[in-house]
Order: C-alpha cells, then structure tokens, then sequence
C-alpha cells in the first residue's frame, strides 16, 4: 500500500507486518541520502528536519509514491499510524474495507461504497452489482459510478464476440482515455480503466470484475462510511450501519447501503464452496507469488478463490489471483502470474496488442503531443499514473499510433494526415488532385497530377456537342448528347403508332400502322368490332387490308327491317329509327280451348260458349291489361225451387230459383259494376230480397167471391252508396247505387200474370268524373 506526499522528510511503516521503518536524512558533507536503518526513539524536542537530495533527483513540486507510515506530534515524539485507506472488491464478490477487513457480499442492487460523512470534496462512488449465476445466485461488480464535484464519471465494460471493452461516461458522454480536464483524469490499460482526482488524491480502478479505491488518509480520515467502511485505520467500525450503528456482520451491513433508487431483497448467504481446493488458487501461495507474501497477506485472496472456483465456472478463480497480484503491485512487487495457470487464466487482448503483467498506464504513442501532455510533463497525474500495471499494449519493438487506435508500428517516421489515417515514409498515395509522399516525421509533400494533351474529337452527329470532364483531375473532352437539339417528336395520324430505333443521341421515328386496326369516323375499331355508321346500315371492321393505308377495311350492310308484328299490335314507322316498332293497340284473351282473341281497351268481351267468363281489356298508359273475371255459380237444386222461379241469374251464367223453404232473407252477391265502359276496381257485395212470402185464396163470403191476398219479399230498408270506377282513358268516376239493408214480406196487389214474372233491379245513378 502507498501514499503520495509533497514532502521528504518522515518516519514510515508497513502496515501489513508491523515492521516500522524510518526515513531519516543525515548529512554526510553535504552529501544528503535516505537511510531505512531503525534508529532508536527519538527525543523530544530537537529533532533536526533535513533535506533530502533523493536519488534520482526529485524536481521541485515533484510528487512520488512512498510506503504507509508512522506520523509524529509537533514534538516527533508522540507517534500515530497514518495508512493510506484502499477498498478493495473482485469476484462475486468480495470486499476489503479501508482498514483491511475482509467479507463477501451477494447482492444485485446499486450500492453506495464510499459516501463522506460530512460532505468536504462532494465524493461518492456507487457500484452496481448483477447476478452472474451459481446455485446461491452470485452477483458480481458491472459498473462504478463516481460522483466528483458536479461531475458523474460512469465506468462500465462491454463484451461483445469475446472481445471486452472498456466504456467510460463523464456526463452521460462518453469519452477514450488517456481523457484529461482541470478537475480528473482517466487513463486505459485495455484490461484496466483507472480514475485519478489529484486535487484530493484519489486513485480508482475498475476492470470489470475488480475494482479499488485508494484515498489519502490526511484527505478523508474518519470521514467516509459505506460498503468500504470507514478510513480511520481502525477494523472495528468496519461494519457500520448507516444509522452509526455497527453490525457484527459485514455482508448484512452491506445491504443497508443500498442507493434510494433501488428496491430489492436482501441477498441470500452463499452456504460456502462444497467442492476440494481448486489446483489453481494454490498458485497463490505458491513460489509464484513467493517475493509478495511477506508484503502482503493472502489467505483471504486464496479463500475468496477457493469460493469463487467452486460456486461459479473455475476460471472465476482468476479475480482473485488478479487482486492479489494488484494488491502485490501496489506494494511495489509486479509478478507474470497467467503464464503459471495452465492457460485458464489467460487474458486475450486485440491483436496486434500482446499481454503485459507489469506495463506503463499510459502508453507511449506517435504523438509527440499527447505523449508530453500524459507521460513526460512533469505534474500530479503523471506521477499518479507512473505505475506499473497490467494490460494491453504493442508488441515489444512496436510503438502505439496513437491512443484512439490500435495500430503498432515499428517506427514513429510516419505521416499522420488529418483524416487519421497515417502513412510510411515514402509512401506514395492520391489526394484529391495532388500525389503526396511522406517524407517522415509527420512530413509529407504534394504536387498537383500531371494531365497529357488530349487529340481532338468530332462531335457531328444529330444532338452531340463536345463538352469537357475531368478523369483523375485531367479535362478530356468528350462528346455528349443535347437532347433539346434533336428534332421535334412527329403526332402519327389515327391507326398508326411510333416507333423509334436510338440513333447516336437522337432518336429516329417513324409512323406504321397499328396491327388489326380499322378508321373510321375518326375512331379506331379492332378487327371484328361493330363499327358506327351510316344511319340503317351495320357496320364491321373486316380482316381485309386496304393495300395503300395498310389499315383495315370498313364494310356496311342496309338494315333489314321486321314488319311483321304479333297479334295485337301493328306496325309503326319510327323517322327517328331506321325501322319502325310494333306498337300494342288491343290486349289479347287466352280462352280456355288455348284460342285467342282480341279487345279493344275499355270493352268487356264475353267469349261465346263461355257464359261464365268475360274478358276487359284496359289501357294505363302505355301498358295494356286484360283482366279476366270468372263466375263461380252457387248450389242450385230445382226441386227446392218455387215452380217458376226458376231463372238465369243476372250474367246468363248461373241458375237461380226461389227455394220453397227459403224465408224472405237479404242475400248478398259479389259482382262488377259496369257502367258505360268503367269498370269498379274490385268486385262489390250486392245484396237482394230472395225467399217466399204467404200468398193464398179464400171464398169471401161478404163479396161473394174469391178474395186474394199477396205478399211480397222486398226491401224496406235501403241506403245510397258510392264506388269508384276506372275507365279505360284512365280517369275515376264515381258511381252511386242503392244498398239494401232489411228485407221483409209486405202485402202488395195480386196480378195474374201466370207464373213467370221479371224482376227490375234497382235504379243506378252516375255520378261525376274524376281524374285518377
């Protein structure tokens, strides 16, 4: 463990081993040096602070790196420990706190590792865990988040076809070290991304699954709690709770330091590795790390191994062997230890870059610049980052282009260009319209292309003109095609296309017919296509080609005109037409016998032989109807008649009677009123008197002869009534008739007329006409 200080007179200590040293100056004419030896406690007061000439010489303001170390009073007298205070963390994973108190940990949360107590520097830095598997579902560290003044310096890696990258955001942004502003720096290893704020001395590395956090003891002792403890070189506060209390448990304090922004369940205690040592964490105690072990203890780096080996996949093994050879080379021993696993260990990096165990932070580059700014320029950052760590770097013999690439050259006599892309010397290469050639040392010159004299052209045929264009920075000239030079494009008459066949810039074009196409009247028709006319003729495109038009030929015929019409229409002229129409003028009657007949409109025509039926013809319009009415005669049986009653009913269709036993009653017959050509639209329930009345003859012995009494069936109840006809112009007229009501016997006069009378139906009146 180290420290970093302005100053060269103290009294130092290594921690580790309770072994205390002392740096003392002595003057030996004039001859300052550093002597380790251990004087005997000095006295107080008197004691005489020289300076130093350190070999090698130390410029003024120069910082260095030296061991942990004893502090004395004003008096140096009165000795106390000042330990730098380093927090480490690896695997899955497993903590030392500041003052070197060792446990592991499984939680998958963000947690705070470093808060202040009392905010003096605005320092924090915030881990977050993920699980990475196992039976007892082990976390492992995926990124630091650093919080420093108004900045937020985020630190992750990303592995992607089994190549790992580092990624480093200062702000959201991210950015490539070697990066430096006024207030930190970041430098990149390949394996490793490291932080250093020197104002306060911080130094914070983060390689995936490793991580530490080195703070000065003078900067912030006594003064930080979290998952790193408290940096006050004292072990029995380690485990304090954010309420200041202290846990006998380390692991369950570190649940309590979870961030705000996160909810989760405490993490479940791994039960412990239930399989033998792995053979590969013996190489920590082993003579591989032989020179380290009396610097710096390795049990808990072997038991973390062990853990790690048997929980997870065996190579997890190797965090821990990488923390232990870390914490060595804090200590000042840098050891190859991958060679020594049987390849298990073994750290791949982008070719053409090899793996180096004890390799500078910053590599040298090409880049004079850059090089002074992070290596060779004298200041905090470049003693912080003057340490030996592993990595990724060139090949030996090599030197890095530049930081942002990964390109290794056997010599920096190269040309770097603006774009980034860097030449060898001599190299000879096209830009724009110049040759260059690099002449070493960031040096290259350029001379414009030597162009040849062009032969001249002829540029002659329809649309060409001669233009000019340049072939690797020379002007040829050229022929070129100006459309707006050629001819106007020709309109082809109806019944022939365009063609065209591509001439040197212009086309050539020619009008031939269309294929099966007749014209005429200034249209086109395909062949077969019914073509429009002369008036009353038809007209067709034929297959027959006119010999001079190559069109096809047109052919009409006369119209052949059908005078013959069916029964019940004639024949009319149409000027309009070619031919003339049958037009209807009588509807037609279908009798029975499959005969035909036919009525005028507005007449009623009864069929002879047909006396039950009777056909009307009526014309709505344009559309003639015939209507045809059938009469359905009821029961008649002569000898229930009155002799001589019997008769044809009104209609000739139907015989009627007056039935022997029939009382006077109202009877109702359905029927069709006609009148004068109009016809009711349905047929109406007419009603009569039928029945017989008492009529006799008796001897009147006061007249002295036969007296007669006659009654008759006759109305005596009777109202007028109006229907609707239609006649055959279409027009209404209404019509009135008399509707009986009662019937009843009334005595009339007896009249010999014998036995066969008439009956006069009731008087009918026309009323108006009306229009439908």
């Amino acid at each position: 463990m180290s420290s970093f200080y302005n100053f060269t007179t103290h009294y130092d200590t290594d921690f580790n081993n309770n072994n205390t040293h002392y740096n003392t100056c002595s003057d030996n004419n004039n001859d300052y040096t550093v002597d380790n030896t251990k004087p005997p406690r000095p006295t107080c007061p008197g004691i005489t602070i020289c300076e130093c000439h350190l070999t090698p010489p130390r410029e003024h303001g120069e910082w260095w790196k030296v061991d942990n170390f004893l502090v004395y009073d004003e008096t140096h007298c009165c000795p106390h420990y000042e330990c730098e205070c380093i927090c480490y963390g690896w695997g899955h994973p497993h903590y030392v706190t500041f003052d070197g108190t060792y446990y592991g940990f499984q939680g998958n949360c963000s947690y705070w590792l470093v808060k202040e107590m009392n905010p003096k520097y605005n320092f924090s830095v915030v881990i977050e865990n993920y699980s990475c598997g196992g039976v007892d579902h082990l976390s492992c560290p995926e990124s630091l988040t650093v919080f420093y003044q108004q900045y937020t310096i985020y630190m992750t890696q990303k592995k992607s076809l089994g190549i790992v990258t580092n990624m480093v955001y200062v702000d959201g942004i991210r950015v490539y070290p070697a990066y430096e502003n006024a207030d930190f720096a970041l430098a990149e290893t390949g394996m490793n991304t490291m932080l250093f704020i020197p104002a306060i001395g911080v130094q914070i590395t983060f390689s995936g699954l490793m991580f530490s956090i080195k703070l000065p003891y003078e900067g912030f002792n006594n003064n930080t709690e979290g998952q790193c403890g408290t940096c006050d070189n004292n072990r029995t506060n380690d485990c304090m709770l954010p309420s200041g209390e202290v846990s006998s448990s380390c692991p369950d304090m570190g649940h309590e330091w979870r961030t705000n922004d996160t909810d989760c369940d405490p993490p479940i205690q791994p039960t412990g590795p239930a399989c033998i040592n792995p053979p590969l964490c013996d190489i920590i105690s082993s003579s591989v790390f032989e020179s380290c072990h009396p610097l710096v203890p390795f049990e808990h780096y072997k038991e973390a191994c062990i853990f790690d080996g048997c929980n997870t996949q065996l190579e997890m093994g190797c965090t821990s062997i990488q923390a232990y050879a870390a914490a060595c080379n804090e200590a000042g021993v840098c050891i190859d230890w991958r060679n020594n696993t049987d390849g298990i260990c073994e750290y791949k990096c982008i070719k053409p870059k090899v793996y180096e165990a004890c390799g500078p932070a910053v590599e040298l580059t090409c880049n004079i610049s850059y090089n002074y700014r992070f290596i060779y320029n004298k200041n905090l950052f470049t003693s912080l980052t003057d340490l030996e760590v592993e990595g990724c770097n060139c090949p030996p013999g090599t030197i890095l282009l530049n930081s942002a690439s990964n390109i290794c050259l056997p010599t920096c006599d190269v040309c770097l260009l603006q774009n980034g892309v860097w030449k060898m010397v001599n190299e000879t290469w096209r830009q724009g319209c110049e040759v260059c050639t690099c002449l070493g040392r960031e040096s290259y010159t350029c001379q414009n292309v030597s162009c040849p004299t062009e032969p001249p052209i002829s540029c002659d045929k329809e649309g060409q003109i001669t233009v000019t264009e340049t072939v690797d920075c020379c002007s040829k000239p050229k022929c070129a095609c100006d459309t707006q030079t050629c001819y106007v494009l020709p309109v082809c008459p109806l019944g022939y296309k365009l063609t065209e066949i591509m001439g040197v810039c212009c086309p050539k074009y020619t009008c031939v017919p269309r294929p099966k196409v007749c014209v005429y009247g200034n249209r086109e028709y395909q062949v077969g296509d019914t073509v429009i006319g002369p008036a009353c003729h038809t007209c067709n495109c034929t297959d027959e080609i006119d010999s001079n038009t190559q069109l096809h030929i047109v052919k009409c015929q006369p119209i052949q005109c059908d005078t013959q019409c069916p029964l019940g229409y004639e024949y009319e002229t149409n000027l309009a037409l070619c031919c003339g129409v049958c037009v209807q003028k009588r509807c037609i009657a279908i009798l029975p016998d499959n005969t035909t007949h036919t009525i005028e409109p507005g007449t009623i025509w009864k069929p002879p032989g047909f006396p039950c039926q009777q056909y009307e013809c009526l014309k709505i319009g344009n559309q003639f109807e015939t209507i045809v009415a059938k009469i359905i005669c009821p029961p008649y049986d002569p000898s229930k008649c009155i002799p001589g009653t019997e008769t044809l009913a009104p209609g000739g269709c139907c015989l009627t009677c007056i039935p022997t036993d029939q009382p006077c009653t109202l009877t109702t017959v359905p029927i069709t009123i006609e009148n004068q050509g109009c016809r009711s639209k349905e047929q109406i329930n007419l009603t009569s008197c039928t029945g017989a009345c008492s009529t006799y003859t008796y001897w009147s012995m006061v007249m002295k002869k036969l007296d007669h009494t006659c009654s008759c069936c006759q109305e005596i109840s009777t109202t007028k009534r109006i229907v609707p006809l239609i006649c055959p112009n279409g027009t209404e007229v209404d019509f009135e008739y008399l509707h009986i009501n009662n019937c009843s016997c009334l005595k009339t006069d007896c009249i010999n007329v014998g036995f066969k009378a008439t009956a006069q139906a009731p008087a009918s009146k026309s009323g108006r006409r009306r229009r439908r």
